[in-house]
């Protein structure tokens, strides 16, 4: 992979399943359906800094990388403005969330651009044999597409009530298989050849 940050993906998606466990289980199991949103709300800020890390890490354009570390800047702040003034804590954050998922989709095109622009001798290795190619665009399509799915969510619900969670549930299950494609990848890049 080559990107000091991928080295801990694992342990992010670990991160990310323990809290969207916690989520269920407070939600289904502990609560009588109560709103899980505080515990989404209260992750934000580490998806913010390590998706932001990822791509700084791997972005290597100087111009692009300030872009990447003003943004995260911007997104940490407005964070903090939307959870004391705007959304609170115990409301689903969906400014916040939205405003991290542009940022995704951007910093993912100024990925792509950086890989179809680069020098020949970079592009000598097929993006699909590449880990970071497999989990940049696992997280540009899922940002983009649950975006606007919940930006028309009050239209798919009102429409057909199983479309929407069906819709997410599609997209979540790209995001990991993309992922593990990644990771797979990933761990054939790192063995050593036989002799």
């Amino acid at each position: 992979m080559g990107s000091s940050v991928l080295k801990f993906f694992s342990f992010f998606l670990l991160f990310q399943f323990l809290y969207q466990l916690a989520a269920a289980l407070y939600s289904f199991v502990f609560t009588q359906h109560e709103p899980n949103y505080f515990i989404f709300n209260l992750t934000m800020p580490v998806n913010i800094a390590y998706f932001s890390a990822l791509f700084y890490d791997i972005v290597k354009h100087p111009a692009k990388r300030k872009f990447i570390v003003s943004t995260t800047v911007i997104n940490l702040l407005f964070y903090v403005i939307n959870l004391a003034f705007i959304q609170g804590f115990f409301a689903l954050m969906t400014y916040s969330r939205t405003a991290l998922a542009v940022s995704l989709v951007i910093y993912s095109l100024l990925y792509f651009h950086e890989m179809l622009t680069s020098s020949a001798a970079e592009n000598e290795v097929n993006p699909t044999r590449s880990a970071t190619f497999w989990i940049v665009t696992a997280i540009f399509f899922f940002y983009l597409c649950s975006t606007l799915t919940i930006i028309i969510w009050d239209y798919l619900v009102a429409s057909n009530p199983i479309i929407g969670p069906l819709m997410t549930r599609i997209f979540g299950f790209l995001l990991y298989a993309m992922y593990v494609v990644g990771m797979m990848l990933h761990k054939a890049e790192h063995k050593e050849p036989t002799a």
